[in-house]
């Protein structure tokens, strides 16, 4: 009789929805943790995540849906979207494990990114006395002279088993060591962020481009709705500007690809124009940019909410360069370090004058659109291929590994 209830309420703890973590006897080199993984839509966590799991033999990622309804996705599509990825990717079959009831957390090594998650871990980290690595990219909790944020990265940084962070800007490296929240030789920066490499790797045969095979002059404005207007992602200012240079010229479409519509700002002026296409994933986006010839990202700091930033530059940005689309780009914080402005990209003012300006050059010369357009995206094919990007992480959980 008591075994039968042991049995009877082992099986109970294994269907709850309550995260229950135990050190079992089998060992993993390192334990992944993410709250979206293997969503298509998030394709930098797509490739994160599964090259390092490829890489590390002894690993696996525990997942949860809790943010899909962020992406507006059922959460019943999580299980589908693990399916998906294992029929690409076989050998991770037994590497995904589900973030519910009995789960083994012994491990030589965590990794997550971002500071909430690390944060909602902390606990059972320390209490089982694993050490630690993670990615503090801009979002997901982190703010500038927030209290909350920073209460939240002092409790991080003070853990005893707290080994490294890697960070994607110079501006945030900064923050933690101005502000004594993390010393500096526990800081590693790896510029921008990681990028499906099929973005990369493929080639432009279909590339439309103004005025050699096509004679519109198509402009992308790619960002997700965080709040009314899309104030923090410069929507109301792309709206402004898009009802200015419509006058100018007839030949010019506006493409929006994100979480907004026709009823978000009044365009009934130039709503032949405006082309709405809501979210898609990176590899729908490679197909959409194939026919854009600048991209804007008008994008504005601590406007969201206090403190909050946007890192440089956004990932859809990244896509478009890669696809030979000119990006004209915010950067309020001074966090590009990496790019050459009229050479690489170019740096606007969140004013739609200003980008007006910028836009029509480009229309009266189109070399330096075919010009920045190349020299773009060998840049970018530099920047955010896995050999800059995923290899100094690798190198930096190998080392914790080897302690």
């Amino acid at each position: 009789m008591f075994l039968k209830k042991l049995i009877k309420g082992i099986f109970k703890l294994l269907k709850t929805k309550i995260f229950i973590p135990y050190k079992g006897i089998k060992k993993n080199d390192i334990l992944i943790f993410d709250n979206i993984y293997p969503h298509p839509i998030s394709g930098f966590r797509l490739e994160e995540f599964t090259v390092i799991l490829k890489e590390f033999k002894n690993s696996k990622i525990l997942t949860v849906d809790d943010s899909y309804s962020i992406l507006n996705t059922p959460k019943k599509n999580h299980p589908i979207d693990v399916k998906n990825l294992i029929l690409n990717n076989y050998e991770l079959k037994n590497k995904i494990k589900n973030k519910r009831g009995l789960v083994n957390v012994n491990s030589k090594l965590f990794y997550c990114i971002f500071i909430s998650n690390i944060y909602s871990n902390i606990d059972w980290i320390e209490k089982y006395k694993i050490p630690f690595v993670f990615t503090l990219y801009p979002g997901g909790g982190f703010k500038i002279n927030d209290k909350l944020s920073d209460d939240k990265l002092n409790r991080v940084f003070s853990s005893p088993f707290f080994r490294k962070v890697i960070v994607t800007q110079e501006f945030t490296k900064n923050y933690l060591i101005n502000n004594k929240i993390c010393d500096e030789e526990k800081i590693e920066l790896v510029f921008g962020g990681v990028v499906p490499q099929i973005s990369l790797n493929k080639g432009l045969i279909n590339k439309k481009k103004y005025l050699i095979n096509k004679n519109t002059f198509d402009i992308s404005f790619c960002a997700a709705k965080y709040m009314p207007l899309g104030i923090d992602k410069g929507y109301d200012v792309f709206i402004k500007f898009a009802h200015n240079i419509a006058k100018k010229y007839d030949f010019i479409n506006f493409h929006i690809v994100g979480g907004f519509s026709k009823e978000d700002i009044d365009i009934s002026n130039i709503e032949n124009k405006m082309h709405f296409y809501g979210y898609k994933n990176f590899v729908e986006l490679n197909d959409f940019f194939n026919n854009m010839d600048i991209i804007i990202s008008p994008n504005k700091p601590f406007v969201l909410s206090k403190g909050a930033f946007d890192g440089f530059p956004l990932g859809t940005v990244v896509e478009a360069v890669l696809n030979e689309v000119v990006a004209l780009v915010s950067d309020e914080l001074n966090e590009n370090k990496i790019f050459i402005n009229n050479e690489d990209l170019i740096i606007i003012e969140n004013e739609p004058l200003y980008i007006e300006q910028k836009v029509v050059e480009l229309i009266e010369n189109p070399e330096k659109l075919y010009t920045i357009s190349q020299k773009g995206r060998e840049k970018f094919y530099s920047i955010y291929s896995n050999q800059y990007q995923m290899i100094p992480r690798i190198d930096i959980l190998k080392k914790e590994l080897n302690k």
